[in-house]
This record gives C-alpha cells, sequence and structure tokens, in this order.
C-alpha cells in the first residue's frame, strides 16, 4: 500500500503540499462537483483489482502564521483484498468517520498524525521527493498508525453477495456512517468495484430522485453507469441561494405618508439621490478637471510660441 501525506506550511504563502513524494495523478478533482477539497470529504475508487482512497482533513491542532488551521490530507493507493486493507485503511477510515464527521470526544486520529509528524519533520519533507524523502515519509505514516493502536475491521455478520447499486445514508448518523464503511470495505476487497464519496456538497435532497437525474450527481452517475456508487450526504434540503431581493417602490401619499406598491409619481433624478457631501465633492472634481484642462491648453499655447519665436 502507497501511503501520501499532504500539510499546509507554516509561512504566509505556503499552501498545502506534499511530504516526501506524491500520487502520479490528482484523481480526486474529477469529483470537485460533490466535494469540497478544502473542506471536509472522503473519496474512495475500486476498479480492476486496485483502490485509491482521498480524505481530508485530519486536525493537527496547529496554526500557521496567519492563523489558519494546519490540517493533514490522506492519499493511500493499495491492490483490492491486501491485508492492510482491513489493518489499516479501514480502520483510519472508521475513525475519522467517526472523530471527524461524527464530531466524537475523542482526537486519537489527529494526535497520532501530529505526534509522527513535526514541524521539522514537515520542513525537511515538504516538496521533496527523493528515495530518502520517501522513505522517512512512509516511516512516519507506520509511526502514525502505531500510535492509534486501532483494531483490524471485522465486517458484518452476515452480508449478501449482491451490493445495492445505489446506496446513500446521512453524515451525521451513527448507523448510516457504519453502513458507509461497510460498503467501502466491501470495494477495497474486491468483490465490487465503485465509488464511494463523502462529499459536503450533497444534501439529502439532491438524492431523492432515483439519485438526482440531474444536479451535481448527474455526472457521477454518467461517468460511471455500470459502477456501484455509494453517498454520505449533508442532511436536508439544500440551501437555496441567496439572492437579492428585489426592491419595493415607495411612493408619498396624502393619506399616510408612505405606500409600499406600485409607483405613481415620477422617479427622482439621480442628483436628489446623492448626499448633499457626495454633491459637492463631485462639482469640486469637476471643476478640478476643467482647470487642469485649461492649463494644459495654455502651456501647449506657450510651446507653440516659443518654437515658433526661435524658428
Amino acid at each position: 500500500m502507497d501511503t501520501y501525506i499532504k500539510m499546509r506550511g507554516e509561512g504566509v504563502n505556503e499552501e498545502y503540499d506534499f511530504l516526501g513524494g506524491e500520487p502520479e495523478d490528482e484523481w480526486w478533482s474529477d469529483f470537485k462537483d460533490v466535494v469540497n477539497w478544502n473542506g471536509q470529504g472522503l473519496c474512495v475508487r475500486a476498479s480492476a483489482g486496485e483502490w485509491s482512497l482521498y480524505l481530508t482533513p485530519i486536525p493537527s491542532g496547529r496554526l500557521d502564521s496567519r492563523g489558519r488551521s494546519r490540517l493533514f490530507k490522506l492519499a493511500l493507493d493499495g491492490t483490492c483484498g491486501d491485508p492492510q486493507v482491513t489493518e489499516v485503511a479501514l480502520p483510519l477510515i472508521g475513525m475519522w468517520l467517526e472523530e471527524v464527521v461524527g464530531a466524537a470526544a475523542s482526537a486519537r486520529l489527529g494526535e497520532a498524525f501530529s505526534a509522527a509528524f513535526p514541524d521539522d519533520a514537515i520542513r525537511r519533507l515538504r516538496g521533496r521527493h527523493t528515495t530518502e524523502h520517501q522513505r522517512e515519509r512512509s516511516d512516519r505514516f507506520d509511526e502514525a498508525v502505531g500510535h492509534l493502536g486501532a483494531a483490524p475491521y471485522s465486517p458484518p455478520g452476515e452480508q449478501p453477495d449482491a451490493m445495492l447499486e445505489l446506496w446513500s445514508g446521512v453524515q451525521g448518523h451513527g448507523g448510516d456512517r457504519q453502513v458507509f464503511l461497510d460498503r467501502v470495505a466491501r470495494l477495497l476487497s474486491g468483490s465490487h468495484e465503485g465509488v464511494a464519496v463523502m462529499g459536503d456538497l450533497v444534501y439529502e435532497s439532491d438524492v431523492m430522485d432515483d439519485f438526482a437525474r440531474s444536479g451535481p450527481l448527474r455526472g457521477l452517475r454518467e461517468s460511471r453507469p455500470d459502477a456501484v456508487l455509494t453517498l454520505l450526504v449533508r442532511a436536508g434540503e439544500r440551501p437555496a441561494s441567496a439572492s437579492r431581493p428585489a426592491p419595493i417602490p415607495v411612493t408619498s401619499s396624502a393619506e399616510s405618508g408612505v405606500v409600499r406598491g406600485k409607483v405613481t409619481t415620477a422617479p427622482e433624478t439621480a442628483e436628489h439621490d446623492r448626499s448633499p457631501d457626495r454633491q459637492v465633492t463631485e462639482r469640486f472634481l469637476q471643476r478640478m478637471a476643467w482647470s487642469c484642462a485649461a492649463l494644459t491648453m495654455l502651456l501647449v499655447a506657450v510651446l507653440v510660441l516659443i518654437i515658433a519665436a526661435t524658428a
């Protein structure tokens, strides 16, 4: 299993960079419509006996020089059915789902990675890709896993051979998080091919109509029509996009002073809409512009006379 770690640097202009080597491609960017990778998200894909995982964030408890949280991001690649799936990958995902997504009181995951990747190691490994740096990064990842002391993943007792082609659950529901993890386990075992996504850009309302014939999930379905799809989404309705309300016309009335509704009088000119101070300022700027123009013309005339006199 290949392991990769990303973290933001300490300086003002230092953004996220891989520590001691990086994957061949940033495949998770294909899921940007359902996961905000600057927020909270997880994506797993499994196909042809291989699997890949990307998740963020793992809190570090550290701040950079601008006061921003410095967070770990984790990418894993492996072979389906490898023992490290049940011993490392699935326990990591399960702990992340409970501590980060489920907001559990424990913080073992962040503490383990912070202990294994102190600041001096991060400075040494950021953007470095030599064999020596890769070996150090791998050793430190193993150290973090050792700090966790998580038990290997155990599948539920009775599992049908087939999986529902489409399934979704709610992030805040502990039972749904467990079903999500169990379905991810079947992808990583190689028994099924598909994608599992926990995205903060998808809501329950997005998956109601036959898993959304339109919206953020349409592209995901169309690009993988035969794959098993597993989703862990945010609860409730997608918030309505904020739009500025249309202004309500205001008119004068002899009876009530102010009436909201249909405009019956001619609109005021733009001059009346401006404050007295602004009007004075604009007049001053206009006069300055005219003065500058007149001075420029005078200088040009003087220059012409001088040239004519010396010719």
